[in-house]
C-alpha cells in the first residue's frame, strides 16, 4: 500500500505557474500512491489549490484522507470550533464527502498515530468485494423504499446488480429500461453503499446498463 502525502506549496511566488506546477506535481504523487493525505492548515482551513488537488484524487479514484495540521493553533477557539471548521471544509470540498477529517499537530504529535490508522482503512476498504448475494438483497431494500424515478412511461427497475471492480469499488446497475440515474438518485445509492459496507474514503464507481432482453433459441416457439 502507497500513500501519497499531498501539501499545498511553499509560498515561493503568488504566480499562476508555480501554483499549476505544484499540481502538476501532486498528480504525479496522487499516481503513484493508493491513498492521499490532502494535508490542511487548520489556521487558514481549505483553499482552492486544496480542492483543487483533492479533486485530482477524486477522479483517480484514490482513496483520501483529510489530515488538518496545526490544530494547536486553533484548538482554544472554542468548543464549537471543530464542527464549524469540518462544516467548512465540507462545503469548500462537496465532491469529498466521503473522506474522514483528522485534526492534528505535527509539531507536538496530537493525534498523529490516527493517520496511518486511517490510512489502513481506507486502504482496506477501497478494496473490499461485495459478495452478490449481499448486493442484491441491499439493491433490493433499498429499492423498494426508495425506486428509481421514472422520466417517461415505463417505470424503472433495478433487476439487479454486480460489483465490477476494485480501488475504487464500481458496481453496474442493470435496469428494465434506464441507461443511467439522475444525479442526485446515484449519490443516493453511492451514499447507502457506503454507509451500509463501509466504503470509508473511497470514492464508488456506478454504472447503469440496460438488460438486454435473450433472445429464444432458434426453433423455439414464442410465447
Amino acid at each position: 500500500m502507497d500513500t501519497a502525502g499531498i501539501r499545498r506549496p511553499g509560498r515561493v511566488s503568488r504566480g499562476g505557474k508555480v501554483e499549476m506546477v505544484s499540481v502538476a506535481l501532486a498528480k504525479e504523487s496522487i499516481a503513484d500512491g493508493d491513498v492521499v493525505a490532502l494535508v490542511l492548515d487548520a489556521s487558514t482551513g481549505a483553499t482552492d489549490h486544496d480542492a483543487a488537488i483533492g479533486g485530482e484524487a477524486d477522479r483517480a479514484g484514490r482513496g483520501i484522507v483529510i489530515v488538518a495540521n496545526k490544530w494547536d493553533l486553533v484548538k482554544d477557539r472554542g468548543a464549537d470550533f471543530s464542527k464549524h471548521f469540518d462544516d467548512e471544509t465540507r462545503r469548500h470540498m462537496r465532491f469529498l464527502d466521503y473522506a474522514p477529517i483528522l485534526h492534528i499537530s505535527a509539531l507536538t504529535g496530537e493525534r498523529t498515530p490516527k493517520i496511518l490508522e486511517t490510512i489502513d482503512k481506507v486502504a482496506e476498504a477501497r478494496r473490499k468485494r461485495v459478495p452478490t448475494p449481499a448486493l442484491n438483497k441491499f439493491v433490493e431494500a433499498i429499492t423498494a423504499a426508495n425506486p428509481p424515478v421514472s422520466p417517461g412511461r415505463q417505470h424503472v427497475r433495478i433487476m439487479y446488480a454486480a460489483q465490477i471492480g476494485i480501488a475504487p469499488a464500481s458496481f453496474v446497475f442493470f435496469t428494465n429500461v434506464a441507461t443511467s440515474f439522475h444525479f442526485s438518485y446515484e449519490r443516493f445509492l453511492i451514499n447507502q453503499l457506503r454507509e451500509h459496507f463501509g466504503f470509508v474514503g473511497s470514492p464508488i464507481r456506478i454504472q447503469v446498463r440496460r438488460r438486454k432482453k435473450t433472445s429464444p433459441p432458434r426453433g423455439a416457439r414464442r410465447k
